[in-house]
């Protein structure tokens, strides 16, 4: 892979990580990146069909990205597990990273690692945007939560440095995120401009130790954050400061990997500086590919307007080749291509991601023995499985938990709204006056106070609640006088059945909460 000889326009599109329609590549999409030189793609949900689909897809993109400049593609996924998934065909989806960090197998991390590798190498996919190395301490984080393995920074660099070596070591790029640490916000950048307004001390000893770690230890490449750390730079968010990216991430940490930024496309960068703008700032702070989830013609502003910014010289030639040679050398390690094997099947995952989950379920606490809830008098509650972050699966089917709760306990149950008002509430808690024990299954119930409401409802009428939160714990934060309390870490069907073994008694609870309540 020589620099020398790519155009400055097979330069830029070398920069790029766009998305693209449909689950296969229709000839116009496919004129479109060829006219743009756009040579890196992600994966979203609208693009998984099933394991034969993708794997075409995949060689359609590595052909095209051929045709462009001779040069493989980088194709890559948000492929976190739990809650944030977007493969399941040909894909072992396993637990949340809180849940794989309540379940106490910190030694099985890398050899996961290692085997979601080779799964994403079998759809032809090459860069995983994972882990998640954010250190959640933010009850109210609303993107975050789960998918942060703890609030103790050197619990989330302990697991985070087992998963990077195991990706990277199945021959995948691990794409760390979110650089310099999303965990302590109340805000989604995907839908606003987050600030965080610790001292570099601080940030420095928590936020940022994980990402320290994993660069010490050979990680590969980095994702910025779309936030201001008004410590670093008062006025631009990480992707667009040449303080955070050059200064902090460069010079200081000595980081000489990739840098993705975060989709270009969130309202943090577009609504306040501008989509095409934002590209040209990001280029300018250190920032090596950018990631565009846009509609065509978005993308192809967004590629015009950086190729006129070089053309000015806003951005210089050093810029833009420093970023090519970095892309090239990993693509070189990375982005081989590779002859894809008939599907296989992976029972061996399928029982590591299950032990996992079993292993992650969570008895916080059962003043008064309540538990196993076999043979007693129990009504399950909960809501239906809904995205509470863009960030989320765009889920097709799902288990509602009351129901197979129910099934298991032989009880009546009521599916709830995310977030019933005072009728519902009172028709809830008369159709349950029979029963002993409610079941209530919490699904970010700190931001939806009608559960709450219901959960007080139900104490009032002197009702035994035995609560299951099905994402964050901390929803014992709004219902700390709870009869019993379980964290189950995700709303999956995995969780969910093997939650029900435990609440039945058909397996211990076995779980430690990652993060203090």
């Amino acid at each position: 892979m020589d620099i020398t000889s790519l155009t400055l326009e097979q330069k830029i599109g070398q920069m790029f990580l766009v998305s693209i329609p449909g689950t296969e590549l229709v000839p116009e999409v496919k004129a479109h990146l060829l006219k743009y030189n756009l040579g890196n793609y992600i994966y979203f949900a609208k693009n998984l069909r099933d394991y034969k689909s993708i794997r075409a897809l995949s060689n359609s993109l590595q052909q095209t990205a051929q045709e462009i400049c001779s040069i493989p593609a980088f194709i890559s996924i948000d492929q976190e597990c739990g809650m944030v998934a977007r493969a399941y065909s040909g894909a072992t989806i396993f637990p949340t990273n809180m849940a794989i960090t309540a379940s106490g197998m910190v030694d099985c991390v890398e050899q996961m690692g290692e085997m979601i590798a080779c799964e994403l190498s079998g759809l032809g996919i090459n860069v995983n945007h994972a882990p998640v190395v954010d250190v959640n301490n933010n009850s109210a984080n609303p993107v975050i939560g789960i998918r942060s393995y703890s609030d103790k920074p050197e619990v989330v660099a302990k697991m985070a440095i087992r998963y990077i070596a195991g990706l990277q070591k199945g021959g995948v790029l691990a794409n760390i995120k979110h650089f310099p640490g999303h965990g302590d916000t109340d805000t989604d950048s995907h839908l606003a401009l987050p600030s965080i307004s610790h001292d570099m001390n601080r940030l420095s000893t928590v936020e940022l130790a994980p990402f320290k770690a994993a660069i010490a230890k050979g990680v590969d490449s980095v994702m910025t954050a779309h936030i201001v750390f008004k410590a670093i730079d008062c006025e631009l968010p990480a992707t667009l400061s040449p303080n955070v990216l050059t200064g902090l991430l460069r010079d200081e940490l000595g980081f000489s990997g990739i840098i993705f930024t975060d989709c270009m496309t969130m309202k943090a960068i577009d609504d306040k500086f501008g989509m095409s703008k934002g590209c040209v700032m990001a280029i300018n702070a250190g920032a090596d590919i950018l990631c565009l989830c846009a509609e065509l013609n978005d993308q192809a502003v967004c590629y015009n307007t950086v190729i006129a910014a070089v053309k000015s010289g806003e951005i210089s030639m050093d810029r833009i080749d420093a970023s090519v040679n970095r892309i090239l050398k990993y693509k070189a390690k990375y982005a081989k291509i590779k002859a894809l094997e008939p599907l296989n099947e992976y029972p061996l995952h399928e029982a590591l991601a299950d032990k996992m989950s079993q292993k992650s379920i969570t008895l916080v606490w059962d003043y008064e023995n309540l538990l196993p809830l076999k043979g007693k008098r129990v009504f399950a509650i909960s809501p239906p499985l809904v995205r509470t972050s863009i960030a989320d699966n765009a889920f097709v089917k799902h288990e509602i938990f009351c129901a197979k709760a129910a099934e298991a306990l032989n009880c009546d149950y009521a599916e709830i709204s995310i977030n019933p008002n005072i009728d519902e509430i009172a028709e809830i808690v008369q159709r349950s006056a029979y029963a002993d024990i409610i079941l209530l299954g919490s699904y970010s119930a700190v931001n939806n106070i009608g559960q709450v409401k219901l959960f007080h409802a139900f104490k009032a009428a002197g009702k035994k609640v035995v609560v299951i939160s099905l994402r964050a714990p901390y929803d014992i934060l709004k219902m700390p006088d709870a009869d019993a309390y379980i964290a189950a870490y995700e709303y999956t069907s995995r969780s969910v059945s093997n939650a029900i073994k435990a609440l039945t008694g058909e397996i211990p609870f076995k779980g430690s909460l990652p993060v203090e309540i």
